[in-house]
């Protein structure tokens, strides 16, 4: 038997199948098995089969019938695939639908992004206090650090504002919580949310 190179495969049918499939299937908590016949499903109907039964599933997963079977109701089951039906010169035709799978992975990749950012809020929260310490000198006390839990969750001033107003401070060597916060207010009065809006405020009187 001749041994088939790549060169050999160029130019033979091909299946395309997006890399977000094979990268997050597992996390959506589908197996190996069901992975296989998902991606036969998919080769089906690209070759214009859109309802593979499942002995012709079964011929090309080297898996049993009643397994595929299983699979697939487990597939449809978990909102991998559908069965839809169309009609086409007045025949009701059923196919399969791999659309709630990339709903699904939708769904991960924003809760991916919801907990990325999340992290990223919570990290910088952190070093906003690690700063905040540096600038005093010392360990803030639970009375302050409440002040600066209000700030961002009560009042819902940003990170970047109460930096800005802690460097006002230290600049003007008032190293106090009570000035900070009058600041946070004032430029809150004045719509000051911001960098650009502070330079654009101190632009006014240069």
């Amino acid at each position: 038997m001749t041994k088939l190179t790549f060169n050999d495969l160029v130019g033979t049918p091909q299946t395309v199948i997006a890399n977000l499939i094979l990268d997050h299937y597992a996390e959506l908590g589908m197996s190996d098995a069901q992975l296989a016949i998902f991606l036969q499903i998919i080769k089906f109907s690209q070759q214009g089969e859109k309802f593979p039964s499942p002995a012709e599933l079964a011929a090309v997963v080297k898996h049993p019938v009643s397994e595929v079977y299983q699979a697939l109701q487990a597939m449809t089951q978990k909102s991998f695939i559908a069965v839809t039906t169309y009609v086409d010169h007045d025949q009701h035709i059923d196919q399969y639908d791999v659309a709630p799978f990339f709903e699904r992975l939708s769904g991960l990749q924003e809760d991916q992004q919801n907990v990325a950012e999340f992290q990223e809020e919570q990290a910088d929260v952190t070093k906003l206090y690690q700063e905040v310490e540096v600038e005093f000198g010392r360990t803030l006390s639970p009375i302050e650090m409440e002040t600066v839990d209000g700030w961002l969750n009560r009042d819902h001033f940003s990170s970047e504002i109460i930096r800005l107003a802690l460097r006002e401070a230290v600049l003007n060597d008032a190293r106090s919580f009570k000035y900070i916060d009058r600041i946070l207010l004032d430029w809150q009065k004045r719509h000051i949310k911001n960098a650009a809006d502070l330079q654009r405020y101190k632009s006014k009187f240069q």
